[in-house]
């Protein structure tokens, strides 16, 4: 049976963590959320390689369990290339998925997330950076412009493509 490792990526707020339990129920996975991995002691660029290790690690264990594994994590191209390369050298198949929304979308208060004067810098250094639609993606979905169960939907089904059974 093909294991999967999906890779939700996105800016802050996104969606990358609801989306990502949300999906992970829907096609009886698992889901880490990668900031339950950083070190809160340190930056999050002094902590990448520790918490992709970790991710990994955790994700292992949980694909013994189930096929399909959900991973809510912001990714650099650096990071694309550390996990597809340790899960697809143990068979498991990588997939990558960019999160894309705007700012004003983002910060909307009617989307239910209060975010602090850092986080909305790091929002708009996030999305200036591209995180939103990363070349590296096999996917990319508007998590901004619909609602939360059409995202959903959207989603799955554009991950279907790459999910044979």
């Amino acid at each position: 049976m093909q294991r999967y490792a999906i890779f939700l990526s996105g800016p802050i707020g996104a969606g990358k963590t609801t989306l990502g339990r949300a999906l992970a129920a829907r096609i009886g996975g698992s889901f880490i959320d990668g900031d339950d991995h950083a070190d809160p002691g340190l930056p999050w660029y002094g902590s990448i390689l520790r918490t992709s290790r970790s991710i990994v690690r955790e994700g292992f264990s949980l694909l013994a369990e189930r096929p399909n594994l959900v991973v809510a994590y912001p990714l650099r191209c650096s990071d694309w290339i550390f996990f597809r390369r340790h899960f697809g050298d143990a068979g498991v198949r990588p997939i990558f998925v960019s999160l894309r929304a705007s700012y004003e979308r983002i910060v909307d208060a009617g989307r239910g997330r209060v975010f602090d004067t850092e986080e909305h810098d790091r929002i708009r250094v996030m999305l200036a950076e591209g995180y939103g639609e990363r070349s590296f993606s096999d996917l990319i979905v508007d998590s901004d412009r619909g609602s939360f169960a059409g995202t959903l939907d959207e989603l799955e089904t554009g991950l279907s493509s790459f999910m044979t059974t």
